[in-house]
């Protein structure tokens, strides 16, 4: 099983790129990928992370074991709430939309099957920036090896 190590050389973008880099979380992350898979960029997203490895896109969320509905009894680690293979992105965009009291912003993924959205946060500013923005469009469309 792979371990943070494996996000040795990964763009940490949005309000990863100040937060503390946990070893334990980021190995739960390494779990999903497939042992010679490379994390090109990891962004935390509302509810959830995205990982752009050098193969796919994974939206990641937490797992938990809920018994009840408001009791959580315990953090399990991760689940891939959806992913799409990089060869088949062929766009994508960042979209910040003014919302009463505040402002969206997303990530637009144009794949064949339509687009993607993803959240990435709502509050009063948007939260990735222009270098983010570029980090994250040159990870996801790179060409592929």
């Amino acid at each position: 099983m792979r371990d943070a190590s494996a996000f040795d050389g990964t763009a940490f973008l949005g309000l990863a790129r100040r937060a503390k880099r946990d070893p334990y979380r980021l190995a739960l992350f390494a779990a999903h990928l497939d042992p010679d898979e490379v994390p090109l960029a990891f962004l935390p997203v509302q509810g959830g992370t995205v990982v752009v490895t050098d193969r796919r896109i994974l939206e990641m969320r937490a797992h938990l074991d809920v018994h009840g509905p408001w009791n959580v009894k315990e953090f399990l680690g991760y689940e891939v709430r959806r992913s799409w293979a990089r060869a088949n992105i062929r766009g994508i965009q960042h979209l910040a939309s003014r919302l009463e009291g505040g402002v969206e912003d997303r990530i637009v993924l144009t794949t064949p099957e339509g687009d993607a959205s993803i959240v990435v946060s709502r509050g009063p500013e948007a939260t990735l920036g222009p270098e983010d923005v570029d980090a994250l469009r040159s990870a996801v469309l790179r060409p592929q090896a």
